[in-house]
């Protein structure tokens, strides 16, 4: 059995493993940029570890406490301006603020608020930080 992973050229982590029989594969996945590394007899390396580059050959090491908190926090921060740009666009707070809105917007809204509080309260995950759940988007972007 061989074992590849791929390595994110934005950000020189693992992105995906992949364990088989076949030779190393040629096509990134999900179109990421990036590189296929041959890791045959490496069991250790998960998906997320960083990558370097060392000579002609790669290391990978886990990521750190603090790296694991830095990453959530700008996972979070990316959430929270993704979600007040669409508010931005979709005004549906002063809709039900000046009493116009419909049922479906004042829906909309309180799952937009649902959402970013779920957003704020990630680092009150019983495994935070190296298990992080992300809620699920209730509005879609444009």
């Amino acid at each position: 059995m061989n074992r590849y992973v791929f390595i994110a050229l934005y950000n020189l982590k693992v992105y995906q493993i992949l364990d088989t029989d076949e030779t190393i594969p040629v096509t990134p996945p999900d179109t990421v940029l990036g590189e296929w590394v041959d890791v045959t007899g490496n069991t250790t390396v998960q998906v997320g570890w960083s990558a370097f580059r060392v000579g002609d050959h790669w290391v990978f090491a886990a990521p750190t406490y603090d790296q694991l908190v830095r990453e959530g926090r700008e996972i979070a921060t990316l959430l929270l301006a993704d979600t007040q740009k669409w508010l931005l666009l979709n005004p549906f707070d002063y809709k039900v603020d000046l009493g116009v809105a419909t049922p479906a917007e004042e829906a909309a809204l309180l799952a937009f608020k649902q959402y970013v509080v779920a957003v704020s309260e990630y680092k009150n995950q019983p495994d935070f930080p190296y298990t992080i759940t992300w809620p699920t988007i209730p509005f879609p972007f444009v």
